[in-house]
């Protein structure tokens, strides 16, 4: 008798975690999604760490962090992992606090030199939208920006990103008067550090 409880307890356990995860994936916002996508996909990037540690050389480096200014992001903050295909999360900060964070991928190709783990060029693609509420009217709800940039090293942990492209606005918002264009100049520069 208590082992016919004990499976109807964990059905009913069951049952709630289901209902639980339907109402966050289905049943939630569009903002509420972005965070869980950035959650999980950090998730992944945490736990997935020893078996790219056991696969890269030696003097390869795994993170890297960003600091710098673009258009349209403004002071932005970036974290990356990985050495030929990036994943990252950025966050940009304006007059008024937070902005938009992204979630982008990188792919690295060309020529690597001699002393560098890492190839110099790169192509970008990522994603941003407002996750944080913000005090101003926002211009758009999402962001898709590919772009193309170059690293230029001082040493083999320290250098500059340089990237230029285009910025395809979603869900955008005309109510404050001045309608954004469907089609933005897109680029940014900023100091990196490896580890």
């Amino acid at each position: 008798m208590s082992g016919l409880l004990s499976i109807k307890r964990e059905n009913e356990n069951l049952k709630c975690n289901i209902r639980i995860f339907r109402r966050l994936v289905f049943a939630s916002t569009v903002i509420q999604r972005i965070r869980i996508l950035i959650l999980v996909i950090s998730g992944f990037l945490i736990f997935n760490l020893p078996a790219h540690s056991q696969s890269r050389g030696p003097d390869r480096t795994l993170f890297e962090t960003n600091i710098g200014y673009g258009y349209p992001e403004s002071i932005c903050f970036k974290v990356k992992i990985g050495s030929e295909i990036q994943a990252g999360l950025s966050q940009s900060f304006d007059t008024h606090g937070f902005g938009p964070t992204g979630l982008e991928i990188y792919y690295r190709f060309g020529y690597r030199p001699r002393l560098m783990d890492q190839k110099p060029w790169y192509g970008m693609a990522g994603f941003a939208g407002y996750i944080f509420d913000v005090d101003y009217v926002k211009e758009y709800k999402l962001l898709f920006y590919p772009r193309a940039g170059r690293s230029l090293y001082f040493s083999n942990k320290i250098g500059l990103n340089f990237d230029i492209g285009l910025g395809f606005p979603m869900g955008r918002n005309s109510a404050g008067g001045n309608a954004i264009s469907p089609l933005l100049p897109s680029g940014s520069m900023g100091l990196f550090f490896r580890f």
